[in-house]
């Protein structure tokens, strides 16, 4: 919670600061176009990779195998466009970073490394063999329509 809380506060200075320092650089109007051009280019890029991982993770299934990797690929896809929405260049170079695959491949066999180190598995049956299996054929019929009732006994002429 406490790292949730300091990236809240530390990200948006660090984010200020280098803008700040990029906008003395280039200009303030430069800057915010290059902003708004990083996130264009991580969009299209987010789209790019996102189809490739797609394809290559139907591919697995087709072959029969597990799409781990293409599963956590599109985690790290995914992960890199909030950081592309996030305004900044840090977070914009961070999100960059996640979505070119040399850089992408490191960052998934760390996280497939810890998750497997961590992950346990348990396996439990229940019941077993011996047990009663009931086998029975059935047959839907519709029912007929209920017949039409005439006038009750109180009934009579109106008026």
């Amino acid at each position: 919670m406490f790292l949730v809380v300091a990236l809240c506060v530390i990200v948006p200075i660090v984010e200020l600061a280098v803008f700040v320092q990029v906008a003395q650089w280039i200009g303030v109007w430069e800057a915010l176009f290059l902003l708004l051009a990083v996130s264009l280019l991580g969009v299209w890029l987010i789209k790019a990779q996102g189809v490739a991982v797609y394809r290559k993770g139907r591919a697995d299934m087709a072959a029969g195998k597990v799409p781990g990797r293409s599963m956590v690929d599109g985690l790290l896809i995914f992960s890199a466009g909030v950081l592309l929405l996030i305004p900044g260049f840090v977070t914009a170079l961070a999100g960059l970073a996640l979505l070119v695959p040399p850089t992408r491949v490191p960052v998934r066999e760390y996280l497939i490394r810890r998750w497997s180190r961590n992950a346990r598995m348990t396996v439990r049956t229940v019941g077993g063999p011996g047990g009663t299996v009931i086998s029975a054929d059935s047959t839907v019929r519709d029912r007929p329509p209920p017949p039409e009732l005439g006038p009750g006994p109180t009934a009579g002429p109106p008026g």
